[in-house]
């Protein structure tokens, strides 16, 4: 398949690769995977910036020009005469619900976007909870030529905020469904685990975490409690472990076993196999679901926001929104439940749709 104009060079707008969140690597790579596919590696020239571990980035994806931005950026980088397209990679980049952070972002290089002859957004996510600032994120959305997103709920959500432009939106999927089937064809892992939580803590309250530490503190055998994002914030998996086991004689420090991938060194491989390892995976975080689903586990979530709720739908999995209780938990790992792979290839497939969509003229 041939799509026409393509860009010759590519600048990767968002700038937090490397920063520790599994799930940005395995869209990277998933967009990576399409790009080959397409036969459009090397002739595209990527480019990317990180202010973060840029060694980690180069290690696991060589095929980009990484630039390493923690000592200032370069302003030549972002100069439009420098790169075709801007092209923002995958991610939630409309969303409310950790915080504002991503929003100033934008904000504050909407001219610099908007002087590049192309600018697209690829396979993204928004969240409903973004309404509250709507013409912010309209501001921001508007400058763009073509968006994929990863769901029907992403798509109606900028449609509402585009009006008469929502044509320039396709329903595509996240694109770790592409590099997931690829890291996963030869998955041998052991199921040392017959559970395995991962949870993020941005919008849950004191409560839902003495649940879920009671949900723990009565389960039989030992839980894998995997971290998705491995930096310590308190508001990541390693800071709600560092919360449910303080004190001396904590239950959870005999009932739970931290687990947290290899994020600096480590292959692809290594990031996704302590969820290989369980045989079911109460997960709050988005791609940590896809990666249960892919691996072959039992899966349910837990709606911490909107696109996590839209994936659980997607998937045709359980999930409880908060408040949780521990009774709801253990009514969750229960009713966990493997998912279709017709569902799963279908997402693949429309992933790489998204991708074709947002660089080339074929649709």
């Amino acid at each position: 398949m041939i799509i026409q104009n393509i860009p010759k060079s590519i600048i990767i707008g968002f700038d937090f690769y490397g920063a520790g969140n599994i799930g940005d690597d395995l869209m990277v790579a998933g967009f990576l995977s399409a790009l080959d596919e397409l036969k459009l590696i090397p002739r595209i020239q990527l480019t990317a910036t990180t202010a973060w571990n840029v060694k980690s980035q180069i290690l696991r994806f060589p095929e980009i020009s990484w630039i390493d931005v923690s000592k200032g950026a370069k302003q030549d980088l972002f100069d439009p005469s420098c790169h075709e397209c801007w092209a923002g990679v995958g991610d939630t980049p409309l969303q409310l619900s950790c915080g504002d952070w991503f929003l100033n972002k934008m904000l504050a290089n909407t001219k610099i976007i908007s002087g590049f002859s192309k600018k697209v957004l690829i396979n993204i996510g928004a969240e409903s909870e973004i309404m509250s600032r709507k013409e912010d994120f309209t501001s921001i959305i508007k400058i763009f030529d073509k968006i994929s997103t990863r769901d029907e709920e992403s798509t109606n959500i900028i449609q509402a905020l585009l009006g008469s432009e929502s044509e320039k939106v396709y329903t595509a999927s996240d694109l770790a469904n592409i590099s997931l089937p690829m890291i996963l064809k030869d998955n041998r892992c052991a199921r040392h685990y017959e559970l395995g939580l991962i949870i993020a803590n941005d919008t849950f309250s004191e409560c839902d975490i003495e649940e879920i530490g009671l949900f723990i503190a009565s389960s039989k055998g030992i839980i894998s409690f995997i971290a998705g994002e491995t930096r310590k914030d308190p508001s990541f998996e390693r800071g709600v472990y560092k919360q449910l086991t303080k004190g001396l004689w904590s239950p959870i420090k005999r009932k739970a076993q931290l687990c947290i991938p290899p994020y600096n060194t480590g292959s692809l491989n290594d990031l996704v196999r302590p969820i290989c390892e369980c045989n079911t995976i109460i997960s709050s975080r988005y791609h940590c679901l896809l990666i249960a689903a892919w691996a072959g586990c039992r899966v349910s979530a837990i709606a911490r926001s909107s696109k996590v709720l839209a994936l659980a739908k997607t998937l045709g999995i359980p999930f409880i929104p908060p408040p949780i209780t521990h009774e709801k938990m253990r009514s969750l790992q229960e009713a966990s439940k493997y998912v279709s792979k017709d569902i799963l290839m279908e997402l693949n497939e429309k992933a790489k749709l998204g991708i074709e969509f947002s660089l080339g003229n074929r649709f």
